[in-house]
C-alpha cells in the first residue's frame, strides 16, 4: 500500500504542484512526464538490475524507502535537481512493481480464488490511495506543500518499521521456500505473472 499510494499521489496528485513550487513552468511539465515515463519503463523492464544477494521483500522495503527519501528530498533541491528526483522516483517505482506483483500473486494461496482476492487487494491500495489524496488536497490548499513531501517520507518510514517489527517477531511470514518468489535477476516476464508460479501459468 505504500508503494501504490506514494507512486501514485506523487506521479497523479503532486506532480504538477511540486513542478510550479520550484519554478518550473507547465510548458515544461509533459517534457518531465515524458522523462519520468521513460524512467519507470526502463526500471520496470530492468528488475535484473537488483541484486539477488538480498530477498524480494527486502528490495520493496529498500525501494519504498527511496521513494520516501526522494519526497523529502524534493523540498530542499532547485528546479532541476526536483526533476533529476522525479525521474529517480519514477524509476525506483518501476523497479519495485514487478517484484512487489511477484510477492502479493506468491502470497495467495492456489486452493482460494485468487482473481477475487487481488482485486480486493487492488480495491484496498485504491481506497487508502483515494484517503491519502484527501489529506493532499488539506495540505495543498493551505500552501504547506513542503510539510506534506516530508510528513509523507516520516509516514513510509515509520510503516516500514512496523512491518519489519512484525516480519521479524513473526506475525508475517517470510518467503516460502519454493513459492516461486522472483530472484531480483530473473526476467520480468517472470517477475510480474498474472498467476502464481510456472505450473498455473501453464494451466491458465
Amino acid at each position: 500500500m505504500a508503494l501504490f499510494t506514494l507512486s501514485r499521489i506523487c506521479q497523479v496528485n503532486l506532480f504538477q504542484p511540486i513542478l510550479l513550487d520550484h519554478g518550473v513552468g507547465e510548458a515544461s511539465h509533459g517534457t518531465v512526464l515524458a522523462a519520468m515515463t521513460v524512467a519507470e519503463a526502463v526500471g520496470s523492464a530492468r528488475p535484473q538490475w537488483l541484486s539477488r544477494r538480498l530477498p524480494p521483500v527486502a528490495w520493496v522495503s529498500i525501494l519504498s524507502l527511496v521513494l520516501a527519501g526522494t519526497l523529502a528530498a524534493m523540498t530542499l533541491g532547485g528546479p532541476w535537481a526536483v526533476i533529476a528526483l522525479l525521474c529517480l522516483f519514477a524509476a525506483a517505482t518501476g523497479f519495485a512493481y514487478p517484484v512487489q506483483r511477484k510477492l502479493v500473486n506468491d502470497a495467495v494461496p492456489p486452493d482460494t480464488p485468487r482473481a477475487t482476492l487481488l482485486s480486493v487487494e487492488s480495491i484496498v491500495d485504491r481506497a487508502v490511495c483515494a484517503l491519502a489524496a484527501v489529506a493532499v488536497g488539506a495540505y495543498v490548499s493551505a500552501g504547506h506543500l513542503d510539510a506534506l513531501l516530508l510528513h509523507s517520507a516520516l509516514a513510509t518510514v515509520v510503516l516500514l518499521g512496523v512491518f519489519q517489527l512484525l516480519v521479524r517477531g513473526g506475525a508475517v511470514q517470510r518467503d516460502r521456500p519454493g513459492a516461486g518468489s522472483p530472484a531480483p535477476g530473473a526476467d520480468v516476464r517472470d517477475a510480474v505473472p498474472l498467476t502464481g508460479g510456472r505450473k498455473q501459468r501453464h494451466d491458465a
